[in-house]
């Protein structure tokens, strides 16, 4: 493992590397995962699970509710990330 000296930097550079594999592995078995739930969600879009449940509850965000669960279609979140462009 390569490292830069620079704790913030390396974990950062891990958490990259982490998210791609993750998302290269999911590509490779054929799996596009449409829905989330709250921790996922709050991983793909940068932001802690109670945040999320913030962002579902003043309806930034909206939510797919199924037997007493809360899941988030991604095509939600790609649009609430592509929103906050500038």
């Amino acid at each position: 493992m390569i490292t830069t000296g620079n704790a913030g930097l390396d974990a950062l550079a891990d958490a990259i590397a982490e998210r791609v594999y993750e998302r290269l592995h999911h590509k490779q078995q054929g799996e596009e995962k449409r829905l989330f739930s709250v921790a996922e969600a709050a991983k793909y879009i940068g932001r802690s699970p109670v945040s999320v449940r913030h962002m579902i509850a003043d309806r930034t965000l909206p939510s797919v509710r199924r037997d007493n669960r809360v899941f988030l279609d991604r095509g939600d979140l790609d649009r609430w990330i592509e929103m906050g462009k500038v």
